[in-house]
């Protein structure tokens, strides 16, 4: 079996994205790993052919810039590189995730029983997401628990609206128009059947130093809803929500995450309480899951096999 890793990144140096430590991690567990990498003006082509690894396929791509609307570029950029993949298994990161070395064993097991069965089509990975610091990990139902980020090729896998997830494109019979770019809610697509593969995602989006998160706020605002709203966004101040329910974080971060740990810190004291202003019903509903361990009404982009 040949497993294709694959993601995206643009200016990922000045936005402050961990793109080396992700891409490291992720090698070890693949035979290939496509980079698509955006026109960038702060070195990031350079940072990812620097890692030097013979792997490494890297595609050099400019984005349309009139399909910023809701992140629909997310979509095309990651299906760009998937569409480079030539493994049996593809297997996606974001540039701001990251696996922990722990998991690698379970990953590899987890692709070889998904390439023998032929029920299961993808692996669904847990979430850590740090939000604030490097100590800190939000607990809310805001923060999703669960997403697909590996399945079998061949299968008419695209991303799915922003790039959080997948699913496979499935038009009906007879249906005779062009396959999107990128799938998006309305068009003929299915979940995928999917089994837990017990590995974790540690999610770093949410943690940078607060003038970096801010700019990486901004250009977040205007891949959804344009050049004003980065303006806006970049005239605010930012600092992080010390209301944020969040939990301080007992384990260990990735191997190839200790040197941006031990070089940023910046503080964050979070206030701990059980009910904050305008946010009565997702506090009621976190007490709920805190208690029982179901989150009601769960949003789930996949099928999970039993």
């Amino acid at each position: 079996m040949k497993v294709s890793g694959f993601t995206f990144a643009r200016n990922a140096v000045r936005l402050g994205y961990p793109l080396t430590e992700s891409i490291r991690s992720l090698l070890p567990i693949v035979d290939e790993l496509v980079v698509n990498v955006g026109r960038s003006e702060d070195g990031t082509l350079d940072v990812v052919r620097g890692i030097g690894d013979p792997r490494i396929v890297v595609v050099e791509s400019v984005w349309d810039e009139k399909s910023l609307e809701r992140g629909r570029v997310l979509a095309e950029q990651t299906d760009i590189a998937l569409d480079r993949c030539t493994g049996d298994a593809c297997f996606y990161l974001q540039a701001d995730e990251v696996l922990h070395e722990e998991d690698h064993p379970r990953l590899r097991a987890a692709l070889a029983r998904m390439h023998d069965d032929p029920r299961i089509e993808g692996l669904l990975l847990d979430w850590v997401h740090f939000y604030g610091s490097f100590h800190t990990v939000g607990t809310s139902r805001t923060w999703y628990r669960r997403e697909v980020r590996a399945f079998k090729a061949g299968l008419g896998v695209r991303s799915w609206k922003d790039a959080q997830g997948f699913r496979v494109w499935a038009p009906p019979p007879g249906f005779t128009g062009p396959r999107p770019r990128s799938l998006k809610p309305g068009d003929p697509a299915r979940k995928l059947r999917v089994a837990s593969s017990g590995a974790r995602v540690f999610h770093y989006g949410w943690v940078r130093p607060p003038e970096q998160q801010k700019e990486k706020l901004a250009e977040f605002e205007r891949l959804y809803r344009g050049d004003g709203a980065r303006a806006s966004r970049l005239s605010e101040g930012f600092t992080y929500d010390v209301e944020e329910r969040v939990r301080r974080f007992e384990g260990t971060h990735p191997a190839v995450m200790a040197p941006r740990v031990a070089s940023l810190d910046w503080p964050f004291e979070p206030r701990r309480r059980t009910f904050r202003r305008g946010q009565l019903r997702e506090d009621l509903l976190d007490l709920v899951e805190a208690g029982t361990g179901w989150r009601i009404g769960e949003y789930r982009n996949y099928e999970l096999l039993r």
